[in-house]
C-alpha cells in the first residue's frame, strides 16, 4: 500500500510490536524505520522513510509505553522533526498536553505530527454521534498547545466545511475523525493535497498529505526481474516460446555466438517488461474498480448507516 500510494514518510500506529520482538523490517522501498513499543503486544508506533529520502538522524525519543516516537534529522539542508502519536482512549487531553510539551522542547525546524489522537475537535463536523465526547475547555487548551507549536490540522484547513471520518465504531455504529496530520504553519502554502482514504485494512482510514518541501535527487532506474511473472504457467510458456522463436530466427550461422547470446537477453528483457506492464495494468484496473466500489458504499454508509449497505461493504 505504501508503494502504491507513493508514500515518502509513513506514520503508523498500533503496530503491536513487543520490546524484545520488534521485527527487522525487510523492505527495499522502506529500509529506514524507527519504532516505539510496549512490553506486551499493545500499542506501538513507527515512522518509516522511503529509500530515496536522504534522511540523517540527529536525535530521537521513543517512550517505553509505546505511545509516541519523536524523530529529528536532516533531509538535505532541511531540518525536520517528526512525531507519531497514539493517544489512550481515556484522559486523552491530559496525555496530549504532556506529550506536546515534550515535543515543544525537542522540535527543531519543520514539524510534522501524525497520529491517532482518539478524540474529536469539532462535535458538529467530526462525528456522526450527537454526544459531545470532550469538554470544550479541554479542547480549547489543546488548540492553544498546537497553536503554540505553530502547527495546523492540514485536512481540516483544506476541507473547512466537509464532514468525513477516519474511524468507524461497529459497536456504536458511529463515525469519527480521530486521525490527524499536523504541519508547521510556514509550510502550509506548499501543501497540494490532503485526503482521507478508504477503510480497507482496518476500522481506521489512512490519511495522507502531499507537500513539496525539497527537491529530492532522482532515483536511477534499473530493471529487475519480477519472478512472479514466470511462476505463472501461462507466462512461463509464453516466454519459453519467445526464446524458441528468437533462436530459430536468429541462429543462422551469420551471427557470432556471443553476440547472439547478449542480444537474446535484451529481447527477452523487453518481452518481460511488456508482460509485466500488461499484468500490472490489469491488476491496477481491478484494484481501482474495487476501491471505487468501497468508496461509494462507504460514503453511502456514512450518510445512512444502513445495515444493508454495511453488509454489501463487508462482502467486498
Amino acid at each position: 500500500m505504501l508503494r502504491r500510494e507513493a508514500v515518502d514518510i509513513a506514520f503508523i500506529q498500533e503496530t503491536h510490536f513487543r520490546h524484545m520482538s520488534i521485527p527487522n523490517v525487510v523492505n527495499k522501498q522502506f529500509p529506514l524505520w524507527y519504532h516505539a513499543s510496549h512490553s506486551s503486544a499493545l500499542r506501538g508506533v513507527s515512522i518509516g522513510i522511503v529509500k530515496n529520502v536522504p534522511f540523517q538522524l540527529i536525535a530521537k525519543i521513543a517512550v517505553p509505553e509505546g505511545r509516541f516516537i519523536l524523530v529529528k534529522g536532516k533531509v538535505l539542508n532541511l531540518t525536520v522533526t517528526m512525531a507519531t502519536l497514539y493517544a489512550p482512549n481515556c484522559h486523552q487531553i491530559r496525555w496530549l498536553l504532556r506529550t506536546l510539551e515534550t515535543l515543544k522542547s525537542f522540535t527543531e525546524g519543520l514539524l510534522v505530527i501524525g497520529g491517532d489522537l482518539n478524540l474529536i475537535f469539532d462535535s458538529l463536523k467530526d462525528t456522526t454521534s450527537r454526544s459531545r465526547a470532550m469538554p470544550a475547555r479541554g479542547i480549547c487548551k489543546l488548540h492553544l498547545a498546537l497553536s503554540d507549536l505553530g502547527v495546523s490540522d492540514v485536512w481540516r484547513l483544506l476541507h473547512r466545511e466537509d464532514k468525513d471520518y477516519t474511524f468507524h465504531s461497529r459497536v456504536h455504529d458511529t463515525y469519527q475523525r480521530l486521525d490527524y496530520i499536523f504541519l508547521s504553519n510556514h509550510s502550509l502554502p506548499l501543501v497540494t493535497e490532503a485526503r482521507i482514504d478508504n477503510m480497507v485494512i482496518s476500522e481506521h482510514a489512512p490519511i495522507s498529505v502531499k507537500v513539496k518541501l525539497v527537491e529530492l535527487p532522482r532515483r536511477a532506474w534499473s530493471w529487475q526481474l519480477n519472478t512472479t511473472l514466470i511462476e505463472d504457467v501461462t507466462h512461463a510458456q509464453l516466454i519459453s516460446q519467445k526464446l524458441k522463436d528468437y533462436f530459430k530466427e536468429n541462429d543462422t550461422g551469420h551471427v557470432s555466438d556471443p553476440t547472439l547470446w547478449e542480444a537474446h537477453k535484451e529481447v527477452i528483457r523487453g518481452e518481460l517488461i511488456s508482460l509485466g506492464t500488461k499484468v500490472k495494468r490489469k491488476r491496477l484496473k481491478e484494484l481501482n474498480s474495487l476501491l471505487i466500489q468501497i468508496a461509494t458504499l462507504e460514503s453511502l454508509h456514512k450518510r445512512s448507516r444502513s445495515e444493508d449497505v454495511q453488509k454489501s461493504l463487508i462482502s467486498l
